[in-house]
């Protein structure tokens, strides 16, 4: 059975207050942008898988209503409860936020409340080590009919600012690797093209990609919190507070010698019904 890295769940932890300074700008429009696509509607059944700080869950648990319900599942413990208090704010009953392992969730979920919806917002490349295996079985959640949707990274986007931090950790360890199954799986889905083969290899019809242009300003004294409110924190989680320091100034180095002062986040978003 496909799991997720347990590592996960404290990298995500650790960039709470970060995370939230970037959801304004980034995750929430992308989070918005996917839910729209997805498109649930008044009393549906909406999996959110990877749901994070719960930009769009939250979305998905306003458009089904009280008579709706929406499963938020996440392994980072403090994004998780950021959304539970947000959905207690505003008063959306039916929003649910579960920490665990999404795929054992969807191995030992029964079939007999099927999902309308299943969406995962730069998700599915953390479900390692087989993202096909793992996303077959969420599919199984949805009702014939259901629609799954996935928001990915276009090409291109985030490269910038992901090789300055890269090459700034690296100087450090230069053993660094230069790849892993999250990033490979990133991109392979990191155009139109692979993105709509990919859904149809795993048997959704009525298959549409729509991009989403995003570009967000990273003025310098915001460069370093766009690292720690990342999956990018993941370079430096490990690093002492010597090291760190050493790896912000080289990485503001970098942007300044590249001339990086916006984070492009062009988004794409697959749909596909279950047949």
């Amino acid at each position: 059975m496909s799991t997720q890295p347990p590592g996960f769940g404290p990298v995500f932890d650790a960039t709470r207050q970060h995370f939230l300074r970037w959801t304004p700008p980034l995750w929430g429009p992308l989070g918005a942008a996917t839910t729209e696509i997805s498109a649930p509607r008044p009393g549906e059944r909406v999996l959110d898988v990877c749901c994070g700080a719960g930009s769009s869950a939250l979305t998905a648990a306003v458009k089904v209503g009280p008579a709706g319900a929406v499963d938020g599942i996440d392994l980072s413990t403090e994004l998780l409860d950021h959304a539970r208090t947000v959905a207690a704010q505003e008063g959306l009953t039916s929003a649910r936020f579960i920490e665990a392992d999404v795929c054992q969730y969807a191995a030992y979920r029964t079939a007999d409340e099927p999902y309308d919806v299943v969406q995962s917002v730069f998700g599915v490349f953390f479900l390692q080590p087989d993202m096909n295996g793992a996303v077959s079985r969420l599919l199984g959640l949805l009702r014939p009919g259901g629609r799954f949707a996935a928001t990915v990274w276009a090409e291109g986007s985030i490269d910038e600012v992901g090789g300055a931090i890269f090459d700034a950790v690296r100087e450090l360890r230069p053993n660094l690797p230069t790849s892993s199954p999250v990033s490979e799986s990133a991109k392979s889905l990191n155009t139109e093209e692979k993105l709509r083969a990919w859904l149809g290899v795993l048997g959704l019809t009525d298959v549409e990609v729509t991009k989403i242009p995003l570009r967000v300003p990273l003025p310098a004294e915001e460069a370093w919190s766009f690292v720690l409110g990342t999956g990018l924190h993941a370079l430096v989680i490990d690093l002492d507070e010597g090291e760190r320091e050493r790896v912000h100034t080289r990485y503001l180095e970098f942007l300044v010698a590249r001339g990086i002062t916006e984070v492009r986040a062009d988004a794409l978003v697959g749909l596909g019904r279950r047949a």
